[in-house]
């Protein structure tokens, strides 16, 4: 729960519909839950403004765009730059293909959600923007052969 909000029965329907169509207009949205429209556009609002709901946005497919190729790459971070991460995961989101940045425990410290034209140029991220990043220790790649978007999960 973001800054203590306590989700309703009806705000959990509000984000289950929210989540499987965020194109949905208030008018739709409140026949759905069964709420007036004001009252539902009203919980919208408290549960955007309560960081429950971050924001909209388009789900691409990658491969429709032009990227054949997907991958998960794990990276460690240097032990004597832990405290560049921050930085380190800016720089890594403002790259072009980067679909995602994890920051993860475990042997690896993050993750990147990559999606390249090919092969070769997965090679070529690599080499280039994470070769080139003194901070970073060793990389594991695995290469993502079918993606199966679910729901966002609310939780119980």
């Amino acid at each position: 729960m973001a800054d203590g909000i306590r989700l309703t029965p009806t705000d959990r329907r509000i984000l289950a519909e929210l989540a499987g169509d965020g194109r949905l207009s208030n008018k739709e949205l409140a026949a759905r839950v069964g709420l007036p429209r004001s009252t539902c556009h009203g919980r919208v609002r408290a549960l955007e403004e309560a960081g429950v709901i971050r924001g909209y946005h388009a789900e691409l497919d990658p491969v429709a765009a032009g990227a054949g190729v997907e991958a998960l790459i794990m990276v460690a971070v240097k032990d004597d730059a832990r405290d560049q991460v921050p930085a380190i995961t800016a720089h890594l989101r403002a790259i072009p293909g980067v679909q995602r940045v994890y920051l993860i425990g475990g042997v690896h410290d993050l993750v990147i959600h990559v999606a390249c034209e090919s092969v070769p140029g997965l090679r070529d991220f690599l080499r280039t923007h994470l070769g080139a990043v003194p901070a970073l220790g060793q990389t594991q790649t695995q290469l993502i052969f079918e993606q199966h978007p679910g729901a966002a999960v609310i939780p119980a």
